[in-house]
Formats: C-alpha cells, sequence, structure tokens
C-alpha cells in the first residue's frame, strides 16, 4: 500500500510558508494599555461570537496537519479566560506536537507557573512597558506592576523561557531602556523593544513616536550593543551586550522591514483570519464552523485568503476599505 502524501504546507504567492499561528483566545483584558485601547476600554465581543474551545481546538488541529508547528496563545489577556490553561495542554498533545507559547501582562500568571509547564508551554512572552510603578501606572492605568516584577525571576525557576516585550513611547518610558537592557546582565532572558504601532483602536499613533533607529541610538548611548544571531524568520533584531548573559532584541513593528519572513498567521477571538496584522480579516472560520463546514471546506478557505496574502505590512494596509485599526486586544495581540 503506497504511503500517505503529507499535505503540502500554507506557502503564499512570496514562497514564504506559514507555519506559526497567533490565537487569540479572548479580547478581554485587566489593563488598559494606552497604546492598546482607550482608557473606557473597547466594546467587547459578546461570549456567544467568541470561539468556543473545541472550535479552536479543531482550527488548530486542522493547521498542524498543514505544518503550522507554532501556536501562541494571546488576547487580550488570555489568563483572564476560564479553562485557558487546560486548552493549552490539550493544544500540545496534537499530533505532530506543536510548540505551544503563551503572550501576557503576567498580572494572572503568578502561582500558575507550574500548571503551565505541565501542560506544555514553553516559554513566555511577558508584556511590560515600564520598571517604575508610577509610569507603569501611566503606561497601563493600573496600579498592579508588584504583580508582576516578580516574574522576572520566577519564570526562569519554573523552567521556561521568558522574553519581555517593550513598547517604547517617547517622553513616556524611553529613559528606561537602559534599565531594561540591564536585565540581561545576570538573567538568560530577552528584551525586546517594540517601535509603537496604531493599534489604540483609533489607527492612530498617539502622541510622539520612534522608529528603530531612534530605539538603537537610545540604547547605545548608554551602552555597548553588538549585534548576535537570532532565528532568520524572526521578526526581531537581535543584539547582546559583550559576557552579560542574556540578549536584546528590536521590533520595527511599524516600519516592517520584516515583511519578507513573516511565517505569521492570525485568528482573533471571533475567529477572524488575517493573514497580515495590518491587513483585513480575510475570512470568518466562525462562521464557516458554524453553518457546517467540513474541515476540507475550512482548509480550503484558509488556502485561499494565505494565496491572497500581500507582500508586505504596507501593501496589506492600503488594500483596507477603512483605514482605522482596531484595538490590538481586538486583533490579538
Amino acid at each position: 500500500m503506497p504511503a500517505q502524501t503529507r499535505p503540502a504546507a500554507l506557502r503564499d504567492p512570496q514562497g514564504r510558508v506559514l507555519d506559526y499561528l497567533r490565537l487569540a483566545v479572548t479580547d478581554r483584558c485587566n489593563l488598559r494599555c494606552r497604546y492598546c485601547m482607550p482608557a473606557d476600554g473597547i466594546a467587547l465581543v459578546d461570549h456567544d461570537d467568541v470561539l468556543r474551545f473545541e472550535e479552536m481546538e479543531r482550527l488548530c488541529r486542522l493547521l498542524v496537519t498543514r505544518g503550522v508547528r507554532k501556536i501562541r496563545i494571546t488576547g487580550g489577556e488570555p489568563l483572564v479566560r476560564r479553562g485557558v490553561v487546560d486548552f493549552m495542554a490539550r493544544l500540545g498533545a496534537l499530533p505532530g506536537s506543536p510548540e505551544i507559547l503563551l503572550t501576557t501582562n503576567g498580572v494572572l500568571l503568578r502561582g500558575r507557573l507550574d500548571d503551565l509547564r505541565l501542560a506544555g508551554v514553553r516559554r513566555i512572552n511577558l508584556s511590560l512597558d515600564s520598571l517604575d510603578p508610577a509610569t507603569f501606572e501611566t503606561i497601563a492605568r493600573r496600579d498592579v506592576l508588584a504583580d508582576v516584577l516578580p516574574l522576572l525571576d520566577e519564570i526562569p525557576a519554573a523552567g521556561l523561557g521568558l522574553k519581555v516585550n517593550v513598547v517604547v513611547l517617547p517622553g513616556v518610558n524611553d529613559h528606561e531602556l537602559p534599565d531594561f537592557v540591564e536585565l540581561t546582565r545576570d538573567r538568560d532572558l530577552t528584551v525586546r523593544f517594540i517601535e509603537p504601532m496604531p493599534f489604540d483602536g483609533t489607527g492612530l499613533l498617539a502622541g510622539r513616536s520612534i522608529d528603530g533607529d531612534g530605539i538603537l541610538e537610545i540604547l547605545n548611548s548608554r551602552v555597548h550593543l553588538e549585534r548576535a544571531v537570532g532565528d532568520p524568520r524572526g521578526v526581531d533584531e537581535i543584539y547582546a551586550v559583550e559576557g552579560w548573559r542574556g540578549r536584546v532584541g528590536l521590533i520595527r513593528g511599524h516600519s516592517r522591514t520584516f515583511c519578507a519572513t513573516c511565517s505569521r498567521l492570525r485568528i482573533d477571538a471571533q475567529g477572524a483570519l488575517r493573514t497580515c496584522l495590518y491587513g483585513a480579516a480575510r475570512v470568518s472560520l466562525r462562521t464557516l464552523i458554524r453553518t457546517g463546514a467540513t474541515d476540507d471546506e475550512l482548509i480550503a478557505a484558509i488556502g485561499a485568503a494565505v494565496a491572497g496574502r500581500f507582500d508586505d505590512g504596507h501593501a496589506a494596509a492600503r488594500d483596507r476599505d477603512d483605514p482605522a485599526h482596531q484595538s490590538m486586544a481586538s486583533i490579538g495581540g
């Protein structure tokens, strides 16, 4: 009997293989970060319109058969959704054993690290934009930094990889950049500085902006960074201070210089599939599932969306009917 032919990987018109899924499990969040949403929050999706875990698991199972090897759970804040740790364990047990990762603001994380490790989570991306309580509250509009700072040591101690994501806001937290780099002196972690992007729900870059070169200029005025080897398909440029244990990353999220190697798909909490952060949703997978679509029909719809993927995020943004971008909490962080 002939061996079964393995289904082809998802490949866009530019030849990029899409093997990394960012899956938002909720649009709810316990912070109100000013670069993500207005002070009074965003219009939340009705619970009935959010994908059920079994629907998400079905989609992930199908995507894993088409070569997806990494699934990042995002939100909103994913840990506000009840049952999410068990859900991640089920994803990790899928055939092919995809790598399961988590992005979180950390407020609900303490005391759950062992459960996450046992569920198969390998690495955590911790969103942390200030090490100073007053500045943190200015950005997040919540006074909870004391709940998060211990995680810088507790996450590695639990055997989990750690990346710290810092959105750089000129005049607000840019003076802290060298303090964040100092975290890499003795800790096995990566601190990544991110250009601000227009995903606060208005489609605008609030306040002053800064690009990757400006971020590097600030950093190099205080420390000497050397370019280091990173994932060739990663979104971050990797640097390090000689002799220090950790590393520093730079994500040019607004400049969009990494599009040529981008391997990401996004599914938001409502089941809308995006092939680019800056582009419009391409298909409602929730609608297809709830109207009885077969697995083959779901795969066909995903393949059609991938076949229409643009060269880069600039082209994807120009194609949008609505120039205003949603909140990052709605899209999936």
